[in-house]
């Protein structure tokens, strides 16, 4: 017997200069069949940061500012004690416990792993009691079927399969379609769950979208992970270079 190893995927972009003062954005996609754990999360601070509020930090998530999968508030404490120049890792801050690794000297200091743990399950019958609330998810979801939707300026698009959070897809989650054939010329794009069937999971609505053709075949959905450089408050500045490491499990060519 065979044992697929993971995927540590490590992403990192050209310099933002200025996001400790205006906050910035990047998008992962993550490997097909595969979900993921945020394991690190590095920032090499080429102008220091400051800040009269709170600091600025690096938020992993389903969208921008979001930080259901990950984060690292760049700070010694939640105010204006903001890092100075150099590399910062989250891994190697005074973390204290098993996984899921978060510090908590202040809020939200450093949340890695995919914490904290929650349940999830059935109701009236069993309960996971270590699903980690912060499981990326896999994809990609098949298309099957596209109709108008119920929310203001959405689509409705069913994907048998779908599951629920955590590691499943979540109202205001960006996600990637491509390849939906017949409906809407933008159909192809980046676009935000609206909506999602939390009886059976078969489908999701997606915005902004005014329906438009017929849905003639084909299509997938991928959730996104999206990087957030946010700016510290009350007259934020510096920054740096931002990388993420994630973990990828799963079977390979699924």
């Amino acid at each position: 017997m065979s044992y697929n190893v993971s995927d540590i995927e490590t992403y990192v972009w050209a310099q933002d200069a200025t996001f400790g003062a205006t906050t910035v954005t990047h998008q992962i996609i993550g490997p097909r069949g595969k979900v993921g754990f945020v394991r690190d999360i590095m920032v090499d601070l080429t102008t220091s940061l400051t800040s009269t509020g709170t600091v600025p930090e690096v938020r992993v998530g389903i969208s921008s500012g979001d930080y259901t999968y990950g984060r690292y508030k760049l700070g010694l404490t939640t105010s204006t004690t903001s890092y100075g120049t150099g590399l910062h890792r989250a891994s190697v801050e005074q973390w204290t416990g098993l996984p899921p690794r978060a510090l908590s000297d202040f809020a939200g200091h450093v949340v890695l792993d995919g914490g904290p743990m929650t349940s999830q399950g059935i109701a009236g019958g069993s309960y996971g009691t270590v699903v980690p609330s912060g499981r990326i998810p896999a994809g990609p979801f098949v298309v099957t079927n596209v109709v108008l939707g119920t929310t203001g300026s959405s689509n409705r698009y069913y994907c048998p399969g779908l599951t629920p959070a955590p590691g499943g897809l979540s109202v205001g989650q960006n996600v990637l379609v491509q390849g939906v054939a017949g409906v809407n010329s933008t159909a192809n794009a980046i676009l935000t769950v609206a909506a999602i069937d939390t009886t059976n999971y078969q489908w999701v609505e997606l915005t902004s979208q005014t329906f438009s053709g017929a849905y003639t075949g084909g299509g997938w959905i991928m959730p996104l992970v999206i990087v957030s450089g946010v700016a510290g408050a009350a007259g934020g500045g510096g920054g740096g270079i931002i990388r993420v490491k994630i973990q990828w499990i799963g079977a390979d060519g699924f």
